[in-house]
């Protein structure tokens, strides 16, 4: 735990008489009294009493937590109380046209415990410590100055019906640890589909959320107009300070969790059309190995959706950059997909908890490009990610990853049930959960066997198409190379990354199918059967697991730079560092067989970024650096 750093402004009273910290105004000299916290994670073992300051307009709240502060409260069961408030900020990047998901760290401060939240609890920041409600208008667009929130676009999701409810301007519009959705202020006018310039900057006031929050999902499933049901709860981060994904997902209390959805749409796009927009949920889980790679995320296909919320038309191209998704920042909605039957057998009780114990117990603060992920791995867990495209429509993100504590059938956590937002074409992994229930995954991790193993992959596709697949990424790989068989034409088309050209994604798989459902024809595997063994050929390359073993890398921060060793001594081609966006940041070529590289990182952004290292017979390497100038 660090030490705390409090700027406490005028008169901060504390006792313990009744509470872990109590804040109040000072009655005899008639002054406010208010902690003011920058840069630092404050930390209550109990509970929180605040009296509303009322001498001076400019400082009413109880405590301010800037610069990323954050409130983080012990185990016990204590409620928070008092008519006096926190004020805590977050940034919506979004304009008029976008929509964000929302979780409120705070409630209203009326009676005794977590209070539901409302949008008058949205203030606008005119200093650091001054700040007015928000404004509220039925119009189509919201404005930034002064902040008046459009309540045309303000929505709760209603598990019961899979359908989004209008919020208005109800005091208790979203109990808490339910979320909400709405759209952000001004228009911008971008080509970027991922990144809106717009950023608007919102003041949560109200009574921090602490303790247990229960919130009852959805397991039985809604069935859509398009036949699909649906598991989705809108939830978040109820905390004011940083969600520990994992911790949450993996409480045996919550095993309803199949996994968490993230939205995303194309931000671009001006429009308040269903018909116009695109959108789509991202897939994440912990995985075999969340503190070591965050979890795994696969990124959301991009739909239209029509008035009744199903989903359409897809659209071209490709979908935003992956992200940590491991810490959730304060403020931050996600859906939760719940199903009870992940054995066949049933499980849970339809409810899920939050937990003080589920908060970081470090200050980690929300990053633009990483969402807060601030791990650098030291080895991330062996993966093939999988882009299908569908003609020039849409694509499909899958991940297939290997360990050893995965099983061949459905294992919580480590696999991920499909979104099953593909109304027109789509992929999926079949799996056989159990003698009467079979998944289709977006997200698999299995054993590594051998080279021969086949692991099953479905397309439905609504039309003719011609599907192309694209290995988008490949790191730490126990095979050599990896395929799409299909198994009614005997036929092995190869499917890993561009050889030539490391910051390109090579198609080196495609079919032409007609209209269908595809199932038990394609396999991903990982030997072409059909050619002699390789072992017979003496300029086979060295074995990629051979050289990830070799090949080290050590990020040196003090020294600003990045060192490679290369006892062996490999042929190496080139060397590509990319940041989280995708961006070339440096770049050398033909660098020999030394046994010692250095690259030079002084001029980098502390952040986190991406090395990839190629040998001169194809053989890649991905590795992330976490870079620190300080």
């Amino acid at each position: 735990m660090k030490n705390l750093l409090l700027s406490v402004s005028m008169l901060c009273l504390v006792t313990s008489a009744y509470a872990q910290l109590y804040v109040s105004p000072n009655a005899t000299t008639s002054t406010d009294s208010y902690v003011y916290v920058s840069d630092q994670l404050l930390f209550v073992e109990q509970d929180v009493n605040l009296a509303r300051n009322t001498n001076d307009p400019t400082t009413v709240a109880s405590i301010y937590l800037r610069n990323g502060s954050q409130l983080l409260q012990g185990n016990t069961a204590s409620a928070n109380s008092g008519n006096g408030f926190i004020s805590i900020y977050q940034d919506s990047h979004a304009d008029s046209y976008d929509y964000n998901y929302w979780c409120s760290p705070i409630g209203r401060a009326q009676n005794t415990g977590n209070e539901s939240f409302g949008v008058y609890r949205l203030y606008d920041s005119l200093s650091v410590t001054n700040s007015v409600v928000t404004q509220v208008s039925p119009g189509f667009n919201a404005t930034s100055s002064p902040l008046a929130i459009s309540t045309r676009w303000l929505y709760r999701w209603n598990p019961a019906t899979q359908r989004w409810v209008a919020m208005g301007t109800s005091s208790t519009g979203a109990a808490p640890g339910y979320g909400f959705t709405m759209k952000g202020t001004d228009v911008t006018v971008h080509a970027d589909p991922y990144n809106e310039p717009q950023n608007q900057r919102y003041d949560f006031r109200g009574r921090p959320n602490n303790g247990n929050i229960t919130v009852p999902v959805e397991t039985t499933g809604i069935t859509f107009t398009d036949g699909t049901p649906y598991y989705f709860t809108l939830s978040g981060n109820p905390y004011p300070s940083v969600l520990d994904l994992n911790l949450f997902f993996t409480d045996t209390d919550n095993d309803e969790i199949d996994s968490i959805r993230y939205w995303d749409e194309d931000r671009s796009i001006n429009s308040h059309l269903y018909l116009d927009n695109k959108g789509g949920y991202g897939t994440w889980i912990p995985g075999p190995t969340p503190y070591v790679d965050g979890g795994i995320y696969t990124v959301p296909t991009f739909y239209h959706y029509d008035g009744a919320g199903n989903p359409a038309s897809p659209t071209v191209g490709y979908s935003p950059a992956y992200v940590e998704r491991l810490y959730v920042p304060v403020g931050q909605g996600f859906m939760i997909s719940a199903d009870t039957n992940f054995s066949g057998s049933g499980a849970g009780d339809g409810l899920v908890t939050f937990k003080n114990s589920h908060r970081a117990t470090t200050l980690i603060k929300e990053g633009v490009l990483n969402f807060s992920e601030f791990r650098t791995p030291a080895l991330l867990t062996p993966r093939l990610r999988i882009h299908t495209l569908f003609g020039d429509s849409h694509f499909r993100d899958m991940v297939i990853l290997f360990h050893e504590s995965s099983t061949n059938g459905f294992d919580r956590g480590l696999d991920a049930t499909h979104p099953k937002d593909g109304a027109i074409s789509d992929a999926y992994l079949p799996i056989q959960a159990s003698d009467d229930v079979t998944k289709n995954l977006v997200i698999e991790t299995l054993p590594y066997t051998d080279d021969k193993m086949m692991i099953p992959i479905t397309f439905k596709v609504g039309e003719e198409t011609t599907i192309k697949l694209k290995a988008a990424e490949i790191i730490n790989p126990p095979f050599t190379k990896a395929y799409l068989y299909d198994k009614e034409n005997n036929t092995y088309q190869e499917i890993n990354e561009d050889p030539g050209n490391s910051n390109q994604i090579f198609t080196t798989a495609s079919v032409l199918l007609q209209s269908g459902l595809y199932e038990g024809r394609f396999f991903i595997t990982f030997k072409n059967q059909n050619l002699p063994n390789e072992d017979e050929f003496p300029d086979i390359r060295p074995s990629t697991r051979s050289i990830v073993q070799d090949v080290s890398f050590f990020q040196n921060n003090p020294e600003r730079q990045l060192e490679v060793a290369n006892p062996e001594g490999y042929d190496i081609k080139n060397v590509n560092i990319f940041d989280m966006a995708g961006k070339l940041v440096l770049s050398q070529e033909n660098l020999g067989k030394s046994t010692k590289l250095t690259f030079p990182t002084h001029n980098f952004a502390d952040a986190v970024y991406l090395v990839r290292l190629t040998t001169t017979d194809n053989t890649t390497i991905v590795y992330k650096i976490n870079v620190v100038n300080k």
